[in-house]
């Protein structure tokens, strides 16, 4: 080939190649939705999908279009920016020869409503105002999962191995569905009981109380709360599960339950037997037909159920339980949803059987005691719970709404203990065996009237809230202990045998009176006005009795355990508060004016004390939203905290020979100073998350303790006023998509506290501190496989005035890895989680106490919709769910230890069946 045809096939390849890259472009016209006008000068950008670098950028000319020549093939992000108009964000692929065409519409931010929509990612997540808003769907589970399952998948939520919530790093207290309040009242209950598809959106936000929704005058009261929207479909027809499993031997579950809904109403209905669990329910289940009874209940006609933090003795335990659980609730709708009434019944039976153990060293001035005891208990619980709503939206004003839930719960407990005190050079100095037993009824009423009233003038609003409870406690028992004594050479000194019946009973008695006034001074500000009056009485009575001789009755009252107080406390407040909401800052402050008067008679002996406090409480609060992603929040708060009849009570308590409480009639009102600072940024593009929060408090005359140390061993508990306590935290969270679906995150905690009480009549100042590092990778994906794991290595340090010798240091790690494997083919499912503690060894904590709590499951679905699952799973696959809890307080050093459910199988049969408008298929 001659030079010259060669020169000419050279060009030609390059005039060709230059033609053939010249092809692969982008091109199109940016236009104003609300007026149709082409916006000149508007950026285009394209973002490598892979690495998330510029490649080209491009702005419009006068007429709105624009052109991008020369791409390489590959995925970007598409993305447009304007002045004062949402963004838009798009995927494209450009592949050889493509001409892409991209005429786009966007949005001024005036016309959003606060919401901030981005396409593809943020058809997974918007942004509206302070709320996080998750399109379920795009986060992918499998088959039958629960809601708890579709929570872990969320960027910014936790879910732990007890079923408890964060959410940017704060616990959630509750679980909405549809914006309803419903049965129970532990989000993990909520969560495990509902299944993921049947919601459609997860909200996330911190919840004003009803009142600062009603006049828009932040009260600073508000809750971390989760909104589950359901799907329309869902909310017609039926759905419902029947689950059994069983070991063939001696674990077994049961379950059957059912939601229904026609037109306005909704009925649900639950029954549960198992002792393999203290909750009956699981977290999706309980948000569908359950509850574990400590809330106030609402239901909306298209599924409406909540959940609040705390749950209740029938919730959570120590110990091997077997239970049985059941409820019905109904919900009805009429008058163009004026009218509203909800109720609901539910009953719980449960019997936990366990053995506890506990090693607590007590440090004194020179010298330290060390005490082992362990705990066989049996415990019956029963209770019937009445709950029963009723709203009246009277008109476009003013609305009416009233609360009221009766329960009645019957209890028994027997427990013996074994325990013994001894010296730092092993020798005894006392040592126990005791039985106490006892049973008794508790009666319980609750009721709340609320009426509010929006007046004539936007934003003047008046509203009153009255509340009513009634508690009544009766109860009997019996202490049957026997106590030797050693002295200071380990040689027995003496014993002292105690044969005692124990009656107890006790009322309460609380009203409660809530005005406020809202009045708008402009557009952005406001003035709220409030008065509050509480009288609460307690008329409590104690008995001891003992058998004047042996294999007597008992009918010999002891004095000194013996008494019988009436309490009432009366007290008023009345306060103020200024709200400026603007565009990026919204800010209030207030304070209050509070009178508070105890007024105790003790019966028996015909005396009568009286005191009374007055106080100043002031708050404020300041929150900065440059961006809608973006926000920055300081609080203050000062509040007052009462000692309780218990505390006050001077009526010794022998119930622990070894271990005696006093009361204190001097006792005084404690005012705590609290300040706390929230930060979060989002970026919803590159998947960033930042959250951060810090809080510090400290205590005016703090009701702490002072304990008396004997020659003998015996510890005298009593509550005092101290001051100089505080305490305070630090946390933050970073998380970041690593890789295309692999996330990782990184966070640290710190806590810090002071405690200052008495120790044989001298002060004793406690400092206690811990930081933790949390690190943690995870995949959540619709395909084979997704991981997540992650440790949190924690250093505990601890140091008391009082034995400044002897300071306490430690590591701890705990780590949640979870493993999930899907075959959709063969519609197998195989799922590994960990709950892994580890405690390092010290002087002081000698034992070993690491434990790797697995649970492991392979399950299949069957028929065309997987309505029926069958599932072999184990539990404790290593046998070590041993619980294990360390505490350092004051000059106290513990270790305390209880029995858990260990290594079981079960196989367990599902069936799902729903009808939303149509038969299920199978």
């Amino acid at each position: 080939m001659s030079p010259k045809q060669l020169l000419l096939l050279v060009c030609g390849a390059f005039i060709a190649l230059q033609s053939f890259s010249q092809s692969n472009k982008i091109s199109g016209s940016i236009t104003d939705t609300s007026s149709g006008k082409k916006l000149s000068m508007a950026v285009i950008s394209l973002i490598r999908t892979k690495d998330s670098t510029l490649s080209k950028f491009t702005r419009t000319n006068e007429q709105g279009s624009f052109e991008i020549n020369n791409l390489p093939a590959g995925s970007y992000i598409f993305m447009v920016s304007y002045p004062g108009y949402a963004e838009y964000v798009d995927d494209v692929h450009i592949t050889e020869g493509s001409n892409v065409q991209k005429n786009i519409t966007i949005i001024p931010r005036s016309k959003l409503l606060e919401e901030i929509i981005i396409q593809q990612k943020v058809a997974a997540i918007k942004i509206k105002g302070d709320t996080t808003e998750y399109k379920a769907d795009s986060f992918k589970v499998g088959p039958n999962a629960s809601a708890q399952e579709l929570l872990k998948r969320l960027p910014g939520l936790q879910v732990n191995s007890k079923g408890e919530i964060t959410a940017q790093g704060q616990k959630v207290e509750k679980i909405l569905v549809d914006g309803e309040e419903f049965f129970s009242d532990d989000p993990a209950v909520v969560a495990q009981n509902l299944r993921a598809d049947v919601v459609d959106k997860v909200q996330v936000f911190d919840k004003k109380s009803e009142q600062a929704e009603f006049t828009g005058v932040d009260d600073g009261q508000k809750t971390k709360t989760i909104n589950l929207e359901l799907k329309e479909d869902k909310k017609k027809g039926y759905f419902g599960k029947i689950e059994a499993g069983t070991d063939f031997d001696r674990y077994r579950n049961g379950k059957a339950m059912i939601n229904s809904f026609k037109k306005k109403q909704k009925i649900t209905a639950y029954i549960t037997h198992n002792n393999t669990t203290f909750e009956g329910l699981n977290w999706n289940e309980q948000r569908n037909f359950g509850s574990s009874g400590n809330t106030n209940m609402e239901i909306t006609d298209d599924g409406a159920m909540m959940m609040w933090s705390g749950g209740d003795d029938f919730s959570g335990g120590q110990g091997l339980p077997t239970s049985t659980t059941g409820g019905i609730s109904y919900l009805n709708k009429w008058n163009k949803d004026k009218n509203t009434i909800n109720g609901s019944y539910q009953f719980n039976d449960q019997n936990v059987t366990g053995r506890n153990g506990s090693f607590t060293q007590t440090l004194l001035d020179d010298s330290s005691f060390s005490n082992t005891t362990t705990e066989i208990f049996n415990s019956n619980r029963r209770r019937n719970k009445l709950n029963a709503n009723y709203d009246w939206q009277i008109d476009s004003s003013a609305t009416l709404k009233f609360k009221a839930s009766g329960s009645l719960v019957n209890n028994s407990k027997t427990s013996e203990y074994t325990g013994m005190s001894y010296t730092d050079d092993n020798l005894p100095i006392n040592d126990t065996k005791r039985t106490t037993t006892t049973a008794g009824d508790n009666k319980d009423f609750t009721s709340e009237l609320s009426f509010r009233k929006r007046l004539k003038k936007a934003g003047r609003t008046i509203s009153y809230t009255g509340n009513f409870s009634s508690n009544n406690k009766t109860g009997e028992g019996f202490l049957f202990s026997e106590n030797n004594f050693y002295d200071k050479t380990g040689q027995f000194l003496r014993n002292e045998d105690i044969d005692q019946k124990k009656i107890n009973n006790e009322q309460q008695l609380t009203f409660q009176n809530n005005i406020v006034y809202t009045e708008p001074l402009s557009k952005k500000w406001n003035l709220e006005l409030i008065y509050r009056n509480n009288f609460s009485q307690n008329d409590a009575e104690r008995n001891t009795l003992e058998k004047p001789v042996s294999n007597d009755k008992y009918t010999d009252i002891v004095d000194t355990l013996s008494n019988h107080f009436l309490f009432r406390t009366n007290d008023h407040t009345g306060g103020f508060s200024f709200r400026y909401a603007g565009k990026k800052i919204t800010t209030s402050f207030g304070a209050a004016v509070g009178r508070t008067n105890f007024n105790l008679d003790e019966l028996n002996k015909g005396t009568n004390r009286n005191i009374s406090f007055t106080n100043l409480l002031p708050r404020a609060s300041f929150r900065f939203a440059p961006k809608k992603q973006r926000s920055f929040t300081l609080n203050y708060n000062g509040s007052t905290q009462n000692p309780s009849l218990q505390q006050i009570n001077p009526i010794r308590d022998n119930n622990d020979p070894l271990n005696i409480t006093i009361g204190n009639e001097n006792l005084k009102q404690a005012f705590r100073h609290n300040f706390s600072f929230n930060m979060s940024d989002y970026k919803i593009i590159k998947s960033k998350n930042l959250y951060a929060s810090a809080n510090f408090s400290f205590v005016n005359n703090a009701i702490s303790n002072s304990n008396y140390i004997d020659s003998i061993g015996r510890r005298i508990n009593q509550t005092i006023n101290t001051n100089g306590n505080y305490g305070g935290n630090l946390w933050a969270h970073y998380g970041f998509e690593l890789f295309k679906g692999v996330n990782f995150n990184i966070s640290t905690n710190s806590n810090m506290s002071r405690l200052v009480n008495k120790v044989n009549n001298r002060l004793n100042t406690s400092d206690n501190y811990s930081a933790g590092l949390g690190i943690g990778l995870s995949r959540w994906s619709d395909k084979w496989i997704s991981f997540s794991i992650n440790l949190q290595p924690t250093y505990n340090y601890s140091r008391s005035s009082i034995s400044k010798a002897r300071e306490i240091k430690y590591w701890s790690l705990s780590s949640y890895p979870y493993l999930s494997m899907r075959f959709k083919k063969q519609k197998l499912y195989i799922d590994m989680e960990s709950n892994i503690s580890i405690y390092q060894k010290t002087e002081t904590f000698a034992n070993q106490r690491n434990v790797a709590y697995v649970t492991a499951a392979i399950r299949r679905t069957f028929t065309k919709t997987d309505a029926f699952e069958a599932k072999l799973s184990v539990n404790d696959l290593f046998n070590q769910n041993l619980g294990v809890r360390r505490n350092i307080s004051s000059n106290f050093i513990s270790e305390n230890t209880f029995q858990n459910i260990r290594r079981f199988w079960l196989l367990t049969l599902t069936w799902n069946f729903t009808k939303n408008g149509k038969p299920s298929e199978f």
